[in-house]
């Protein structure tokens, strides 16, 4: 389902105040959910889909940490 689910939530707020930092007042300013691009395969797809459109999908997670790369590999892509 879309949406934040109160239980996870829940979880992973004790996980930080209780395991990862505990006897540390936390505040949580914001909380955010989303779907994963997720395959078989654990490469991103970079791909031109027609003359004017390119994709950099399926990170499996891992936006941050290598979104910078796909975006270098789009726009090679382009030129």
């Amino acid at each position: 389902d879309f949406g934040q689910n109160p239980e996870i939530i829940k979880y992973l707020k004790s996980l930080v105040e209780e395991t990862l930092l505990p006897g540390l007042k936390i505040q949580f300013d914001q909380s955010w959910s989303g779907i994963l691009g997720v395959g078989s395969v654990k490469s991103p797809i970079i791909r031109k889909i027609n003359t004017h459109l390119y994709v950099g999908i399926r990170l499996g997670g891992m936006g941050v940490a290598i979104g910078s790369y796909v975006g270098r590999e789009l726009a090679r892509a382009i030129d």
